[in-house]
């Protein structure tokens, strides 16, 4: 029977659309599935143009999104089951490539059955005796020049479980396994936490720690990529999770492995990987951890002192800290990275944290916290109950410190009843004492303006020097009953 793309021929030449004088070469000999190239033998290789391939009405659609436009066919029988490769790598162009099962009318695609990048071959498991059709193709205007290789490959030595690769040593690092070569096993675990689908392909490692220590597994690529598990166990059926890690540049994942255990290290995922990728176990890196005060200066016994826990090196794993805060106490593990402790007594402390990552790794940090409490309060204040314009009287201010040595500072205030004008600023030594205080005297000399209003108030604010800071601010501060102040007397008034 005709192909479909003859008879369009000889319809064109009947309608006279072929220009007359013009040679129009003709279409490649493979131009249509049913005049596909036989491969008969492997390895085959085939060199050819695409510039007269033609597209047949029935020819399957797109390729990783991409439409085909000129194609040339080739077919071949699998003689045994085994692993084919399908490559156009050397070809002038980026092509789509495409294999199928079936025949015309009932082409069927399978898993990872086309590519549209060169450097990127179809690799499938043939079965004996079944026909697959590739289809090679433009996807722009044809004219590419086609360098297509079809071959046999082994499957990866490491396939399967029981013939597992052997790590001797660490460091240990090897490229990623070429998983279009893998299958998956029945009995397969699947790393549960981890990014992957069950099911996918996988190549084995198995490793024997002579001492015990903390691995450190990653799979490095600077795009998607496999999945790695660690199992230990007797057998395939008999597996269990330690860890697993995704793909990824920087990241990793620390497990603890024990002396004299064999463990069985899982490598699987996509068939394609769209960066290089290299699997890596190392000795894990020493967990790093810091602890600091969330501020400096000196704290009070009356604060909540808190402290901030900072863990680095962790590869995925949880941190547990144990704090001792220096005066006889601990803080139960936590997770947290922010703990809080309050101190009774005055006095310089060492703090010191002991973290424990999950997969075993310690690490010990200090810093030293001074709890000197600052407790100035001011106990008395007399200014006048009356006076007259022009008087001068003492006002004076008495402050109290029972815990240490202070330079404090009273400064005096006056109001008219719109604002505080400072009126005086006195600083003084209050030694520290349980009962005894010291006074800062003021005089003030009343004023006509007092006089016209009545009435002042006075207001008495304690301080100590930048940065110290009062512990209880609450008795730094006092404003006194307001004094009545009368216009000053007359001559005549004092004669009598």
């Amino acid at each position: 029977m005709p192909s479909w793309r003859s008879i369009a021929a000889v319809v064109v030449v009947a309608l006279g659309i072929v220009t007359p004088g013009v040679a129009h070469a003709a279409p490649p000999s493979n131009d249509d599935i049913g005049a596909a190239t036989p491969i008969t033998a492997l390895p085959f290789t085939a060199q050819q143009s695409l510039s007269e391939a033609t597209t047949a009405s029935d020819d399957p659609g797109a390729c990783d999104g991409y439409s085909p436009r000129g194609s040339v066919w080739f077919s071949h029988t699998a003689t045994e089951d085994g692993f084919l490769r399908i490559s156009t790598d050397g070809s002038s162009r980026q092509l789509l490539t495409t294999a199928f099962t079936g025949e015309r009318g009932d082409l069927r695609y399978f898993p990872n059955n086309c590519t549209s990048a060169n450097s990127r071959p179809i690799t499938f498991r043939a079965k004996a005796g079944t026909r697959y059709h590739f289809m090679v193709s433009d996807s722009s205007t044809p004219g590419a020049q086609v360098n297509l290789t079809v071959q046999r490959v082994a499957p990866l030595a490491n396939d399967d479980f029981a013939d597992a690769q052997s790590v001797p040593s660490l460091p240990f690092s090897t490229p990623g396994p070429d998983l279009a070569l893998a299958g998956y096993e029945t009995d397969e675990p699947a790393a549960q936490g981890c990014s992957g689908a069950e099911g996918s392909p996988s190549a084995w490692y198995s490793y024997t720690p002579a001492t015990t220590q903390s691995v450190l597994a990653r799979v490095q690529t600077n795009g998607s990529g496999p999945r790695l598990a660690i199992y230990d166990g007797p057998s395939l059926t008999g597996l269990r999770l330690v860890g697993c890690t995704g793909a990824s540049y920087y990241d990793g994942k620390a497990m603890r492995l024990n002396a004299g255990t064999t463990y069985y290290i899982q490598v699987s995922g996509p068939t394609y990987n769209s960066s290089p990728v290299t699997v890596r176990l190392d000795e894990a890196p020493a967990l790093r951890t810091s602890v600091y005060a969330d501020s400096s200066g000196d704290r009070s016994v009356y604060e909540t002192v808190g402290f901030t826990l900072d863990h680095s090196a962790q590869w995925g794993n949880a941190v547990t800290s144990v704090v001792d805060f220096g005066d006889g106490t601990t803080s139960a593990p936590t997770g947290e990275e922010q703990v809080g402790h309050r101190y009774s007594v005055d006095g310089v402390y060492t703090v010191t944290v002991s973290a424990t990552s999950a997969d075993g790794r310690t690490a010990t940090d200090t810093t030293t916290v001074t709890v000197k409490t600052h407790d100035v309060a001011i106990t008395k204040f007399t200014p006048p109950s009356s006076a007259r314009a022009g008087q001068q009287k003492q006002i004076t201010v008495q402050v109290g410190n029972t815990r240490h040595l202070e330079k404090a500072t009273v400064t005096l205030f006056r109001s008219d009843g719109d604002w505080w004008k400072e009126v005086g600023v006195l600083t003084l030594d209050v030694p520290a004492h349980p009962t005894r205080k010291v006074s800062f005297p003021f005089a003030y000399t009343f004023t006509p303006e007092d006089a016209a209003i009545g009435k002042v108030t006075f207001r008495a604010v304690l301080s100590l020097p930048y940065p110290v800071q009062d512990a209880r601010p609450m008795d730094n501060e006092v404003i006194a009953i307001a004094t009545t102040v009368r216009p000053a007397a007359t001559t005549t008034a004092l004669a009598n």
